[in-house]
Order: structure tokens, then C-alpha cells, then sequence
């Protein structure tokens, strides 16, 4: 059963496997964003309601994570991307799971691929673990993605990481508050640092003075403006 609600021109729908869906009645881009550790895509609609209002042309697609046990809770279920056992450092975590996670999400993606809108048209974005998992998925693929976005996020598996060459030209919009206790603005630098020594071409970054692990409106309105750069309503 799905549930729906209308924000202008845009309705909103929850599938069966509780993804939701914000879509104007025949749109040319796509947005898969992923919540961060405990959260639901529900818990992102009224951020993404807010892009929307921008971006009348692109659909939003919300997965929730699956529920598992994550070791730096204790143990607790929770819906998670993969299991995290510390948060004291941006490298040496297995992040087990992720990359069962990564196939979800590029299931996702050929999904809006199938249904008309070009790789080139879709975005992969999230917050915190929502956007280690789009870094992790967006640049070791050998589909080009429009972009990649990484809202208070690290990049997972850090040493291991290789750059697939297809994604070189992806472009990525990095967001991090400079206060954030939980995901360090320092593991952040390192994360882009990382991302541009593999040869990612393009890094747009930002940065926010007072932020500390959250979004505020200017991060909102610079996710807007940069969306509206990459996958535009008018195809280039």
C-alpha cells in the first residue's frame, strides 16, 4: 500500500519497500538521497521538499535502509547503510555491509534509467553514512552518474579506495559543518583530499562556520544551486 501527499507540483508516495518518492508528473532528472544512521528516507522529505521548490523538473527517490545490528550503538538494530564500529578515524573501519548497500542503491539507479532518465540525469546523494555510501557507490562504478553529493560525510574504506575512470568527470558537492562532533570537518578534508589525489576532476566545496553534525537553509540553497548547474531543467 502507498501513501501520497502533494507539495505544488510534486506528489509524494511511499513504496512497499518504503522508499519515497517526490515526483513532478514527468520528470527529467533524478535525485537518490540517503539518510544517515538510524534515520528513515522519511525523515529526509521535508529537506528534499525544500529542493524541490528549485528543482520542478527532478524526481527525488528516498530509500530506507535496512535494519541490522551496528556495533558503535552496542549492537542495537537500527536502520544503517553498513555496520560502523568507530568514529574515531575516517580509515580502518570494514564498513561490512556497504557494499550490499551499493547494489541497492545502483538498482535504484537503473530503475530511473529504465524508466527514461539518463545516467547522466541522476544524482546520488545523502548524509552522513547516507553520504559515505554515495561516495562509495557514485565513483566505483563504471556508470556516469550527473553528480555525487556528500552532506557531512567521509569517505568509507579509505585506503582501499580506487577510483573507477568512467566516474573521473562526476562531479561532487561537498557539504560539511565545521563544528560537527560527530563526523570530523577533518575527515571531510581528507575525504576530498583522497578524492581528488584518485582524480576526481570537479569538487565544489562548502563549508559552514557554526554547523555541527545537521543542515541548515544555506546548505539547502547550496545543494539547490548546484543541482540546478548539474542537471538542469533544460538539457544541455
Amino acid at each position: 500500500m502507498s501513501a501520497s501527499r502533494s507539495f505544488s507540483s510534486s506528489r509524494m508516495t511511499t513504496d512497499a519497500d518504503n522508499t519515497i518518492i517526490l515526483s513532478p508528473e514527468k520528470p527529467t532528472a533524478a535525485v537518490v538521497f540517503m539518510h544517515g544512521l538510524g534515520d528513515t528516507g522519511h525523515g529526509w522529505s521535508d529537506a528534499m521538499t525544500v529542493l524541490a521548490k528549485g528543482l520542478p523538473h527532478v524526481k527525488f527517490v528516498l530509500p530506507t535502509a535496512h535494519s541490522m545490528p551496528v556495533t558503535l550503538n552496542m549492537g542495537m538494530r537500527m536502520p544503517a547503510w553498513y555496520d560502523i564500529k568507530s568514529l574515531e578515524r575516517v580509515n580502518g573501519d570494514n564498513a561490512d555491509g556497504i557494499d550490499g548497500s551499493r547494489d541497492r542503491i545502483m538498482a535504484l539507479v537503473e530503475k530511473e534509467v529504465a524508466g527514461g532518465i539518463p545516467a547522466s540525469r541522476i544524482v546520488l546523494g545523502g548524509f552522513s553514512q547516507g553520504a559515505a555510501l554515495s561516495l562509495f557507490s557514485g565513483y566505483q562504478t563504471k556508470v556516469a552518474l550527473g553528480g555525487v553529493i556528500s552532506m557531512s560525510g567521509y569517505l568509507p574504506r579509505y585506503s582501499a579506495f580506487e577510483l573507477a575512470p568512467e566516474t573521473a568527470d562526476v562531479p561532487l558537492l561537498v557539504c560539511h559543518g565545521e563544528e560537527d562532533p560527530v563526523v570530523r570537518f577533518e575527515y571531510c578534508k581528507m575525504s576530498k583530499e583522497k578524492l581528488e589525489a584518485a582524480g576526481v576532476k570537479t569538487i565544489e566545496f562548502h563549508s559552514y562556520p557554526d554547523m555541527q553534525h545537521g543542515a541548515c537553509m544555506e546548505e539547502l540553497e547550496d545543494v539547490t544551486k548546484w543541482l540546478q548547474n548539474v542537471i538542469p531543467e533544460t538539457q544541455k
